[in-house]
């Protein structure tokens, strides 16, 4: 069936007027969601469609160059969008340089039939490689909403190329504006398929963006940045059944700062929350990237050491121990000392054990620690290292 071209122009730019909308009146101008982009594209895509129901009746420049550099116009704000939903900054000059030459070079090249539809073609086949490339590169890690954009932007390829194939082939006039024919109905339907694919592809992949934000946000401790309870006790399980499934060592340990309290009491919260931000960032720089370590508790912490043997473990626990007595945290004038207690369970989890059960293990050995005066690394089941020795535990 061949469709009327004017007729075809006027539906897409009605669909994307319509989406345009919603868009732009939900969208927050302080709102890195790219939704207000993405509706400027929308915006910028209908006014060119209703530019393209003018040919013939219009000026070509109105009905030609202005059109197809809108065209231009809303694909460049359809790949900001990409940026700006991952939060990068959007290289604006180079992206709406493309439409600046497309206007240019249209105005210059008007009264020529193929070398400016050559000209117009070329440039948004260019943009359209550039959503796939980008939409590929930021794609969120699960997600699959840059699927549609990447499978938006090859439609629209696609609906490029059957005009380019047609110019090339000189049948140029029968692609003009205010002709119908098979090839120039598939060409410009595909119009309404790519306006409904990139859109919506941008407000799915802006909504698996915020999702995994908040994930982020839900297992992690706001004050130090770690992950928190939940997500720490996560992590154990999964290394427990790892390290069962893979009959390799696991190392648990269970730390505890020494008399946190009476820094509340003495210095006040402020201070106390200075002194845990202080001692996890001198956790985290002596740590593998394998481990893993989150505050299980107020001033309790659980580190999880996949693969290390009991000497390493507490070879490495204690260093951590040595490191926070080392390096008071300063909070104001004041200099607060600080030490923790730890204990420590290393082995290979048995059928039985699970995450509750390993770490009431290396929660007994902490209680033996703090029995013994605190400032110390206890082995559960095993040795004692207290502030004047290192650990010489061997496997």
């Amino acid at each position: 069936m061949i469709a009327h071209t004017p007729t075809i122009f006027a539906s897409v730019a009605w669909v994307a007027m319509i989406m345009a909308f919603c868009l732009l009146v939900v969208g927050r101008f302080n709102q890195r969601d790219g939704l207000l982009t993405v509706g400027a594209g929308l915006l910028a895509h209908a006014l060119a469609y209703v530019c393209f129901t003018l040919f013939g009746h219009a000026s070509l420049w109105v009905t030609y160059a202005v059109p197809n550099s809108l065209l231009s116009v809303a694909v460049a704000f359809y790949t900001a969008s990409i940026f700006r939903i991952a939060e990068h900054r959007v290289p604006w000059l180079w992206l709406f340089s493309l439409p600046l030459c497309q206007i240019v070079l249209l105005t210059l090249l008007l009264n020529t039939l193929e070398p400016r539809t050559l000209v117009a073609s070329g440039i948004l086949m260019i943009q359209c490689a550039f959503i796939i490339r980008w939409a590929a590169h930021f794609a969120q890690p699960g997600g699959r909403a840059h699927i549609l954009l990447i499978v938006g932007a090859g439609i629209s390829l696609i609906g490029v190329l059957i005009r380019v194939v047609s110019i090339v082939g000189g049948s140029a006039v029968e692609m003009r504006y205010d002709v119908s024919n098979l090839r120039q109905s598939i060409s410009i339907s595909l119009g309404t398929v790519t306006v409904m694919m990139l859109s919506l592809g941008l407000v799915l992949m802006s909504k698996e963006r915020s999702e995994a934000a908040l994930k982020y946000l839900a297992l992690r401790d706001a004050l130090t940045g770690i992950p928190n309870r939940r997500a720490i006790l996560e992590e154990l399980e999964r290394e427990v059944e790892r390290a069962r499934r893979t009959d390799t060592r696991l190392a648990i340990v269970i730390i505890d700062l020494d008399h946190f309290k009476s820094i509340n009491d003495q210095h006040g919260h402020l201070a106390g929350d200075e002194v845990l931000r202080h001692c996890v960032e001198q956790m985290k720089k002596r740590l593998r990237q394998t481990d893993s370590l989150g505050r299980y508790g107020g001033e309790e912490f659980l580190l999880l050491m996949p693969g290390a043997t009991v000497e390493g473990a507490m070879t490495a626990v204690e260093d951590l121990r040595q490191a926070i007595s080392d390096n008071p945290t300063l909070f104001g004038q004041q200099c607060i000392p600080q030490s923790f207690s730890a204990g420590v369970w290393v082995g290979v989890p048995s059928a039985g054990d699970d995450g509750n059960s390993l770490i009431a293990q290396a929660d007994a050995a902490l209680y033996e620690c703090k029995a013994t005066g605190r400032n110390t690394v206890r082995l559960a089941g095993g040795k004692l290292v207290d502030a004047s020795a290192t650990a010489a535990v061997t496997t």
